[in-house]
């Protein structure tokens, strides 16, 4: 006669999921890394008073000079993500609990893409989503004040290019502000339901294990950022590195903002690494952008959704 499952099956099926869930982790790509800071969260949300502009050092002349700069408060409020995976009763009597293990690993590198999706489609959703500044991340019209406090009749200040094609996006990552953060309130878990009593196993026959993560991904600098949803020219290219290094704060100060990556989704690869990759343009002259920033294709770069005709005046087209 058949014995009832155990107490240290369960024990050994669960040891089994959480190693090769944590594997899954192991083996996924970060990228999300590669353009965002991590913040960590210790709270429902965080309500972050961004400043106007980034610090500078001036020469010392009698007393320090106290300023009151222009603060702008943004309250990011963390979301909850799961993953289930839910195993069935007569699947561990039967011995035939080798696809789960495989499952479970799928679902730790799922965790990881979480964090990859949310941080990109950030990024690729900034031509539609307010920041600190109450304007959209891309925008035309982010206001720049004559004084280094935040007043004064406010120019406005471009960091987009209008078009409607598959966005690319160029980053300034070096500095200590950051043009994307991830904050996380809690890690990355797995958790597991194996009482017999449970409501799940006793009403459904199956005991249940799942991934859980709090957080979300938050806009920040957007000096820090050039977004375009034109063509990926040398033109255009050229266009946004130039207006990203001409980038002023409030007060007429340069903040020395210099390029060093360009993100973009599949559709723009080839036109990316012409661009970056070849030591020769088409007409066989040198490619004076070869290697100019660092290039960064990722799959979760893709096109927001459809502009409106408002959007598309306000940016400019």
């Amino acid at each position: 006669m058949a014995q009832a499952i155990t107490a240290e099956q369960l024990n050994m099926i669960k040891t089994t999921l959480i190693a090769r869930f944590n594997a899954g982790l192991k083996l996924a790509r970060e990228d999300y890394k590669k353009v965002a800071k991590v913040i960590a969260s210790s709270n429902k949300s965080n309500t972050y008073a961004w400043l106007a502009q980034f610090p500078s050092f001036v020469e010392w002349v009698g007393a320090r000079q106290h300023k009151a700069i222009k603060e702008h408060a943004m309250q990011v409020v963390n979301r909850k993500f799961e993953t289930t995976v839910d195993v069935l009763r007569e699947d561990i009597e039967d011995d035939n609990i080798g696809q789960y293990g495989t499952l479970a690993e799928s679902a730790g590198i799922a965790a990881i893409d979480l964090k990859n999706d949310l941080v990109f489609q950030t990024l690729a959703n900034g031509f539609a989503t307010t920041c600190y500044d109450g304007q959209y991340f891309f925008d035309t019209d982010h206001p720049v004040y004559p004084n280094v406090d935040g007043t004064g009749s406010p120019a406005t200040v471009s960091n987009v290019q209008a078009g409607a094609g598959e966005p690319w996006v160029l980053l300034c990552t070096k500095r200590a502000a950051s043009p994307i953060y991830l904050q996380e309130r809690m890690a990355v878990q797995f958790d597991a339901i194996t009482d017999v009593t449970n409501d799940t196993v006793f009403n459904y026959d199956k005991y249940s294990f799942g991934g859980r993560w709090r957080g979300e991904a938050a806009y920040g600098f957007w000096q820090c950022a050039f977004g375009s949803r034109a063509e990926l020219t040398a033109a255009n290219f050229q266009a946004a590195y130039a207006a990203m290094m001409k980038c002023k704060a409030d007060g007429g100060r340069p903040l020395g903002i210099i390029p060093d990556m360009l993100v973009c989704g599949p559709d723009n690869q080839a036109a990316a690494e012409a661009l970056l990759k070849a030591q020769q343009n088409a007409a066989g002259a040198t490619n004076i952008n070869y290697n100019k920033v660092e290039l960064f294709v990722s799959p979760w770069m893709i096109a927001p959704a459809s502009v409106t005709e408002d959007e598309e005046d306000d940016l400019g087209s």
